[in-house]
């Protein structure tokens, strides 16, 4: 199972591996008194996109022998969510493929509507006649889902919200962040692991056990990680729950991250703090850490796809989660505060009203 990590993209230095508090000092102080369990348990995730993502562009050699590309010349680009045709909403690949060959479009100019960063455009496009399978095409490489297998940060005792990855989850294509439609996580039980080196990533092979039906359902997916709703009844492991830490109370220096690397059993395991960007605004990147546990060196070889959102504990609070590994040195990698995290749900706002009822 292709881990989450690699929906964020890559380079040659690293892989990323989801009322009344009206004022940024407010929600600070909010955060400053919550607590939640921290988990860093392996989850399976699904994602149905809004519309069909356009990941491609391609060319058709039509029924003449010709080479063309519809898409393109119709002025379709990378990104682009197809949304209607004709009219006619659609959720999936199949949708596309039986309304341009249906036998009243065959052959015929079509009004495809997409959205393209936030805007609606109306394109036209006629399909063509592929020489191979005589089936009509638009020259287009699309996708409308995602799976893959990440870490779980954190959940509320109470509100069951949960907040996982750290990043967001983006089509590896493209780039673009997915725009969710439907989305879940399901329970994940670690089988394998490919080990990290130099230059090359390694990975945790994850088997979604479905068996007990869906964990939780995915609520948004922003650039600093995935959140939902765990279902009630499929919360095992009720751990204690542990302050969230401010931004400026994260300190360099040792610090434990949980994960888990075998079956589903969460360790915890020795890291190092290495430096602290002190952010104003929310940032994937808020601090650079290095797996010093000679035990999960041995094991993954460093920071490993799958890993993604393992929380990271100091001196008792949750002060982050583990985001990114440095592709040309796989100890080390980045974190996300903890307190960009918790902003994203609405911890802070029930927190505050629960502090102010007395409960």
């Amino acid at each position: 199972m292709t881990d989450l990590l690699e929906n964020m993209g890559s380079n040659e230095e690293e892989l990323k591996i989801f009322s009344f508090l009206s004022n940024k000092s407010n929600i600070s102080k909010a955060i400053s008194n919550i607590e939640v369990v921290p988990s860093g348990e392996s989850i399976g995730v699904k994602i149905e996109s809004k519309g069909i993502l356009v990941v491609g562009l391609s060319t058709i050699t039509d029924i003449n022998g010709k080479k063309v590309s519809p898409a393109a010349d119709s002025g379709f680009a990378v990104g682009d969510k197809i949304l209607k045709i004709n009219d006619e909403n659609i959720e999936n690949e199949k949708d596309i493929i039986r309304i341009i060959n249906d036998q009243a479009n065959k052959g015929k100019k079509l009004k495809v509507t997409v959205e393209r960063k936030g805007r609606l455009l109306e394109l036209t496009i006629k399909p063509a006649q592929s020489n191979e399978d005589k089936l009509y095409k638009m020259g287009l490489w699309v996708r409308d889902n995602i799976a893959g297998v990440g870490t779980m940060t954190f959940y509320d005792p109470y509100t069951r919200e949960f907040g996982a990855l750290g990043h967001g989850i983006t089509d590896i294509d493209s780039g673009v962040l997915i725009d969710i439609d439907k989305g879940s996580i399901l329970k994940s039980k670690v089988i394998s692991i490919q080990q990290a080196k130099k230059a090359a990533p390694g990975e945790i092979v994850g088997l979604f056990t479905d068996s007990r039906g869906t964990y939780g359902t995915i609520k948004k997916n922003t650039a600093f990680g995935i959140y939902g709703v765990l279902e009630k009844n499929m919360i095992d492991r009720k751990g204690p729950a542990i302050p969230v830490a401010l931004s400026t109370q994260v300190k360099e220096g040792p610090a434990k991250i949980l994960t888990t690397i075998e079956g589903n059993k969460i360790e915890e395991f020795d890291i190092e703090i290495q430096k602290i960007f002190r952010q104003s605004s929310a940032n994937s990147k808020s601090m650079i850490i290095k797996i010093t546990d000679e035990r999960l060196i041995e094991k993954t070889g460093g920071i490993v796809q799958g890993m993604s959102g393992s929380p990271i504990i100091q001196n008792g609070m949750l002060v982050g989660a583990v985001t990114h590994v440095l592709i040309n040195d796989p100890l080390r990698g980045y974190g996300i505060f903890a307190e960009w995290m918790i902003k994203e749900t609405n911890i802070p706002q029930v927190y505050s009203y629960s502090k102010a009822a007395g409960q």
